[in-house]
């Protein structure tokens, strides 16, 4: 197993048709990110924000955890929506770790300048500090969880 990727984590499946079936359950707060522009706005990555209180995701959420040992964590969960191939997220770092995991598409990650390919049922642990990007090889459906502070130290 890669260090920094594991194949066929989980077999859990988010396509877009479900997607908007999903969205329609609550209201989430959501944003365009990336570099897209005005005129060609689904080119850009979208993010839907803190859905970890759908009971959907509620078991690949716990496994994660427990395979990484975060409880005590403040944990942010969003998914990242891209629904053309080639929409891109801007270069970046963050100042706490981030876990992948693949629902739909094919995403190449760029991290550190090296590239990673986040399949359907993939994980991708991206750690704090480490320079990344992703890239739409197709449309895409990614969750995301943001790893902060651990709170019970």
């Amino acid at each position: 197993m890669n260090k920094k990727k594991e194949k066929s984590f989980d077999n859990l499946f988010l396509d877009f048709n479900n997607l908007t079936e999903f969205l329609s359950r609550n209201n989430y707060l959501s944003r365009l990110i990336g570099n897209g522009s005005n005129d060609f706005i689904l080119n850009s990555t979208y993010q839907v924000r803190n859905v970890h209180n759908d009971k959907f995701f509620y078991n690949l959420i716990k496994k994660i955890i427990d395979k990484y040992n975060l409880y005590g964590a403040k944990i942010d969960v969003d998914l990242f929506v891209g629904f053309t191939q080639g929409a891109v997220s801007i270069i970046h770092e963050d100042k706490y770790d981030v876990i992948l995991y693949g629902l739909t598409g094919e995403t190449m990650y760029i991290i550190d300048k090296k590239q990673y390919i986040l399949e359907p049922g993939d994980l991708i642990k991206i750690n704090a500090g480490e320079i990344h990007q992703a890239i739409g090889i197709s449309p895409r459906i990614v969750l995301s969880l943001g790893v902060h502070e651990r709170t019970d130290i």
